[in-house]
């Protein structure tokens, strides 16, 4: 694993250079949401095994119930002071004492912290189980490194959604990973380094705790709802709205469960709670725009017809909306308009990788290999630029 930190000023290229030396974990976890009417789930995987290590906590044997107070969720008790306390001894500056942590979470000799997407934990079970998903991590992480006095926070890394399908739920992949500052610098802790690898800090956001929470229970709601236990799901979704009103994702999830049940009053009131939090969120769009279909009624119909102008307004600013058409048009052999979608997809955000590795292959595809060449350089140009910001020697 490889360190990702980042500072401001001119000694930005020799932190970035002694953070990835120094073998600081940066890790991340999923955001949960639901998209309306379809139901789907923002989420994140990775893998992880092997053996319990040395010296590790018992395995609990009771059944595990997630904490309805919020302010469970990051407590930290006594067996988990007096672990990471003697892992730590040894060292005295903070970076050697964060690299020391993280080593005490995920090496062999330590917890040997094992992935299981399934399982979401607050932070005294995450370190009871030494397992989780990447909501279980992240919230020991923050525990410990605040109870060890460092300034760490939740953070949300705003990347392009990917579907995906668990069961007969259509699931999409956001990220959070945790950020630790140390004075002049500060490191990003994710378990999987490649997912911020090339993503601009401006893309990154910290987030309060009560958003974190929010989240919390939001991924358990979705595993409750995936294994049919709807009930609890609905449970752990009203936590997320009343732990974060203001979490648009968790009100639109909440709506998605209440159209699942039938409840249409319920779930049209919680759609517009969405909209109230932020009126330009996609997924509460298109979901209150279904329901009102739905509804069918007059007033309703005209209604949807306002909202659906919205988000196709916001669906048009959006350059991974485009990136998504190309893709529909590419399952059409219409390389003429996926071309011209992915170049409206650069227009609209100029550094995405991605958008510029599809739309040479786009241009090859077309025959049009000069256009192709001149995209090429440009990708190259925008890799090294990410790098220098990133703190990467630049190739």
């Amino acid at each position: 694993m490889v360190g990702f930190p980042a500072t401001a000023g001119v000694n930005a290229h020799a932190v970035a250079r002694h953070a990835r030396a120094s073998g600081t974990f940066p890790c991340r976890f999923g955001l949960p949401m639901l998209r309306a009417m379809i139901g789907a789930w923002v989420f994140t995987g990775l893998a992880a095994s092997g053996a319990v290590g040395p010296g590790t906590p018992a395995e609990p044997g009771a059944v595990y119930h997630v904490p309805t107070d919020a302010g469970e969720l990051l407590k930290v008790d006594e067996p988990m002071r007096l672990y990471f306390r003697e892992r730590l001894l040894p060292h005295v500056g903070r970076a050697d004492q964060l690299r020391a942590l993280l080593k005490a979470i995920v090496q062999p000799d330590g917890l040997n912290f094992t992935y299981d997407r399934e399982l979401t934990f607050d932070a005294r079970e995450t370190f009871r189980q030494r397992r989780g998903n990447c909501v279980s991590y992240s919230f020991l992480v923050v525990a410990m490194a605040r109870d060890l006095g460092f300034d760490v926070s939740f953070q949300n890394v705003n990347k392009p959604l990917q579907w995906d399908r668990i069961g007969n739920l259509v699931i999409s992949v956001r990220h959070m990973n945790v950020r630790v500052d140390l004075g002049r610098e500060y490191y990003l802790i994710d378990l999987q380094p490649d997912v911020i690898a090339d993503t601009a800090r401006t893309d990154m956001r910290v987030i309060k705790d009560k958003r974190a929470f929010a989240e919390f229970y939001d991924t358990a709601g979705f595993f409750e709802l995936l294994h049919g236990n709807s009930e609890a799901a609905m449970q752990y979704m009203i936590l997320a709205t009343t732990t974060d009103p203001d979490f648009a994702h968790a009100w639109a999830n909440r709506a998605v469960l209440h159209t699942r049940f039938g409840n249409f009053t319920e779930a049209r009131a919680c759609f517009e709670r969405s909209l109230q939090a932020d009126p330009k969120d996609l997924f509460s769009l298109e979901g209150y725009v279904g329901l009102l279909q739905r509804l069918g009624t007059k007033d309703d119909l005209q209604i949807a017809a306002k909202y659906e102008r919205r988000a196709q307004s916001v669906r048009n600013r959006n350059p991974y909306y485009q990136q998504a058409l190309a893709a529909r048009a590419l399952e059409r052999a219409d390389l003429t308009a996926a071309e011209k979608l992915l170049r409206r997809a650069i227009v609209l955000k100029d550094d995405e990788p991605q958008f510029y590795e599809q739309w040479v292959k786009v241009l090859l595809q077309l025959g049009q290999a000069d256009d192709a060449r001149r995209a090429t350089a440009k990708l190259e140009k925008l890799r090294r630029r990410l790098a220098v910001e990133q703190g990467q020697p630049a190739s």
